[in-house]
């Protein structure tokens, strides 16, 4: 069978799609970083889609609707993820703020 060769990428794009796979993309979006975790000694990526300063206030604003009493940890978390989106450094602040709200909800089981 002779394929046309603007078939052939096309070919494998719907074999993954067929399998449940998707192909890995050949440069990463700019909108999206993977930043590496410590926690538990796992390398599981945290995936940043939007890093955005509205965000930054919305995780803010999530962590702050459990209550004025945050667990030290929690609150510590918090206040970096703060100061570094406010000081422009939003990525890294989400990080931080989405770390603080993983160990929120694990500590108050919601």
């Amino acid at each position: 069978m002779n394929l046309h060769p603007a078939m052939t990428p096309a070919l494998v794009v719907m074999s993954f799609c067929l399998c449940g796979a998707t192909p890995v993309p050949a440069e990463p979006d700019s909108s999206m970083m993977r930043v590496a975790t410590a926690r538990d000694g796992a390398d599981k990526p945290v995936i940043i889609t939007s890093d955005t300063k509205a965000y930054c206030n919305r995780l803010l604003n999530i962590i702050d609707a459990y209550g004025p009493t945050l667990p030290q940890d929690v609150d510590s978390l918090r206040m970096q993820g703060a100061d570094m989106c406010r000081e422009g450094r939003i990525r890294s602040g989400i990080v931080r703020l989405r770390r603080a709200l993983v160990e929120l909800k694990e500590t108050t089981h919601s």
